[in-house]
């Protein structure tokens, strides 16, 4: 079922979509909404490990732009290339383009510092180029939600059996297996939300006839409200 689902993702294109609200006031609010159109392409097994290929072939913007928003927009387009090893779970475990995604940031650096400055822009900067340098925190990073985690996230083999996992944001995740006919729901929930500034985290997956259909992650805080989603398109 597992190495299923990670084949199956071959020449498959889905929607990526991640909105969010924050609450910048007991008044005011404002949301925006950041979609990407992925392309996954599957080359086979290198011995223990799956090799694929991520291409992000389109990128949609909330209208309202800032001058950060230009500057975090350019910033994605480094993360639009992306040859990954996983592992039967559906963890990322190598990044295989790591010297071609570090090339790549030389040359967006070089060009918005031109035009950016400050301290604020300088420590973005510091923090990609820290990223780019640690290949474990880079792979955590694309495993992220807000990046590539609602495809590559490690859950897979809690199709099978209900499985826990520690999250980044320090509670734990609990995946909860349930079929009905050829359809698999991963319920996503959490515990120990206390020992986190999470108040309330919840998802879902599905698969239908070994073929990932959709993803959805909803994570809440005291000022921000994160929906991640999923949705294959092609």
């Amino acid at each position: 079922m597992v190495v299923n689902v990670l084949q199956n993702l071959h020449q498959k294109t889905y929607r990526l979509e991640t909105i969010v609200i924050e609450q910048k006031n007991p008044f005011y609010s404002t949301q925006k909404n950041y979609a990407r159109e992925v392309e996954v392409y599957y080359y086979g097994k290198v011995k223990d490990r799956h090799d694929f290929q991520i291409l992000v072939t389109h990128f949609d913007f909330s209208d309202e732009e800032g001058t950060m928003d230009q500057f975090l927009k350019k910033i994605s387009y480094l993360f639009d290339e992306i040859e990954c090893k996983v592992d039967d779970e559906g963890n990322i475990t190598a990044v295989d383009n790591i010297l071609f995604l570090r090339l790549r940031w030389t040359k967006i650096l070089a060009n918005l510092s031109e035009t950016h400055k400050g301290e604020a822009i300088d420590r973005y900067f510091s923090q990609i180029s820290d990223l780019l340098e640690d290949e474990v925190k880079l792979i955590d990073f694309l495993g992220s939600y807000n990046m590539f985690g609602l495809l590559f996230n490690g859950l897979l083999n809690s199709f099978d059996t209900k499985m826990k996992r520690e999250s980044t944001e320090g509670f734990t995740e609990i995946m909860t297996p349930v079929k009905s006919g050829d359809t698999l729901t991963l319920r996503v929930s959490a515990e120990n939300l206390e020992a986190s500034d999470v108040e309330s985290f919840k998802g879902v997956f599905i698969c239908k006839r070994d073929q990932y259909e959709e993803g959805f992650i909803e994570i809440k805080k005291q000022n921000s409200h994160l929906k991640h989603s999923l949705l294959w398109i092609g």
